[in-house]
């Protein structure tokens, strides 16, 4: 586990006050994530011994398990979804520096040899093959039941494996949860999902459980960061899913282009339309470029 501290995002600071601070712990697999629970939060209030609606049925226990050996119960519902868009085509843009008769600072071999290409300059240059960070926030409110946190989940895996099939991507999967006294900061607990091939068992349980981030992490936030169960980040409802990719910049600051997926609302597409959903993120990432293959 990467344990570390950051002061909150400027937008956050400047709306909320500048001591905000974001605890952050980032775990290398669903597994390292799981063994951190079974061994260190058993006895936070968050702790499932019951099962029940809430978590699914899985107590913690049974969600460590899970997410340590995966679970394709969740894989149907993303195949449908996954079988509608599979013949669409997409890029994406990255930097890069290209030679050009004007530009940001001199190619010197080139202008001493009388090459007319003697200045650099950057340009968006469209990629299928740039890489690309998922992060997931699977933080949900009390009034989402299990089956809709299934259609969410289902809707990003399908999402998720689409875009392995034609680029590098990094998959994090986690919550974002208050933190400290009167939950003021907030609390990141993320994992890093195998993608490079997708892990689709452990991903699917993940993503479409209630057990994970019910049962797992919220226990591990609580244990490690400060958590007191029902707050949300900044104590503001809104505040991580309007700020979620300037707050996740602090702690994914090697990626270089990111897809930040904020916590569920009931209304929201990915609930209630998610092949929309998917296809207006494929829209986002190449709006000129979403094409039939």
């Amino acid at each position: 586990m990467r344990s570390f501290d950051v002061k909150s995002c400027p937008a956050i600071t400047s709306a909320k006050g500048s001591d905000r601070r974001d605890h952050w712990r980032l775990f290398e697999s669903a597994g390292e994530l799981s063994d951190y629970a079974m061994a260190k939060c058993t006895s936070t209030g968050d702790w499932n011994t019951s099962g029940g609606s809430w978590t699914g049925g899985d107590t913690s226990a049974a969600a460590c398990r899970k997410a340590k050996s995966g679970d394709l119960a969740g894989v149907a519902r993303s195949d449908a979804l996954l079988e509608r868009f599979e013949r669409f085509a997409f890029e994406t843009e990255r930097q890069r520096w290209v030679d050009d008769v004007c530009g940001g600072f001199p190619n010197v071999p080139a202008f001493l040899s009388g090459h007319p290409l003697a200045m650099r300059r950057r340009i968006a240059d469209k990629d299928g093959a740039a890489p690309l960070a998922v992060i997931v926030d699977l933080t949900t409110s009390a009034g989402i039941n299990a089956d809709t946190i299934e259609k969410r989940g289902a809707a990003i895996l399908a999402l998720v494996r689409l875009l392995t099939m034609r680029r590098p991507v990094e998959l994090w999967a986690g919550v974002m949860t208050g933190s400290g006294m009167g939950n003021r900061n907030l609390a990141g607990v993320f994992c890093r999902l195998e993608t490079a091939p997708l892990d689709l068992a452990t991903a699917a349980y993940v993503m479409t459980s209630a057990g994970f981030p019910r049962a797992v992490c919220y226990p591990v936030a609580m244990e490690s960061a400060g958590f007191t169960s029902g707050g949300w980040p900044y104590n503001d409802h809104n505040a991580s899913r309007a700020n979620m990719t300037a707050i996740c910049a602090a702690a994914f600051h090697h990626a270089s282009d990111t897809l930040c997926i904020p916590p569920v609302h009931m209304q929201d597409d990915i609930t209630k339309n998610p092949e929309g959903w998917i296809e207006a993120r494929l829209a986002e990432l190449a709006p000129t470029q979403l094409e039939a293959a």
